[in-house]
């Protein structure tokens, strides 16, 4: 999990944030959505050590030293209430929620509901698992694509798509934001592009997305789909890592 943290870090050449946190006469309060083994929240605690900094999450698997301005909220689902203090955080960090979201109105909603008025910002990440290519090094019928049609239709029959919501900019309007800013980095399946930044985020997302295969796939092709793992998945996911592997191929997702 902790190596997306590492490849987010070197496509935004090492910046934890991009949004703004506005100095004012309150003490700043940072709040991380699905904070995971919570390295982003620690690592903001630690850059700003006069915020308060709180990480929701499902599962308890963070550490237990932390920084003493930081605390973990777990367990915790982020679509269920809160109770943290509406009109009060600085900043509402999200990032890879695809995919574990019923709502994203409602989310946005409630997102807006707690930043501070005026000058609240969330900031969100997400990996558009798409496969893409402009050369046509990735032949129309490829495996790749066809297990992310796999991986699409299956989190949508359980109400959680994994797709990249492309009306996000729309969905956050409705739910009261303005100044609204998009970044759109590619991803590199490995390491074929020939621009070193490009090259040094695609060595980083090669080992992400391989590792994290079966991760992804394992409980939506099992428990939806009623695939059986040895003889259907693993197959798959071996066929896709191979792909993924293949310089020649000059694919990418979009972040």
């Amino acid at each position: 999990m902790d190596i997306y943290h590492k490849i987010f870090l070197v496509a935004r050449r090492e910046q934890l944030h991009q949004a703004p946190i506005t100095p004012n006469w309150d003490t700043p309060r940072i709040l991380d959505l699905g904070c995971g083994t919570g390295i982003w929240a620690i690592d903001m605690a630690d850059k700003y050590l006069d915020a308060e900094v709180v990480g929701l999450d499902l599962v308890n698997i963070q550490p237990e030293k932390i920084p003493p301005n930081l605390r973990f909220r777990v367990p915790r689902d982020y679509e269920s209430p809160w109770s943290l203090g509406e009109d009060s955080w600085d900043l509402i960090h999200l990032r890879m929620a695809s995919g574990s979201v019923s709502s994203w109105p409602e989310l946005y909603q409630k997102i807006f509901t707690h930043l501070k008025p005026g000058y609240g910002w969330i900031e969100q990440i997400e990996i558009d698992l798409q496969p893409r290519c402009d050369d046509g090094t990735l032949p129309q019928e490829n495996v790749i694509s066809q297990w992310y049609n796999y991986l699409a239709e299956a989190t949508r029959r359980v109400a959680r798509p994994i797709e990249y919501q492309h009306n996000t900019r729309q969905m956050l309007q409705a739910a009261g934001f303005i100044d609204i800013q998009e970044m759109i980095i590619r991803a590199p399946y490995n390491s074929w592009p020939a621009d070193p930044h490009q090259k040094e985020i695609g060595r980083w997302y090669n080992l992400g997305i391989t590792e994290g295969l079966e991760a992804l796939s394992l409980a939506p092709f099992t428990r939806v789909n009623h695939w059986d793992a040895a003889q259907h998945v693993k197959p798959l996911l071996d066929a896709v890592k191979r792909q993924i592997c293949q310089r020649k191929v000059h694919a990418y997702n979009n972040m």
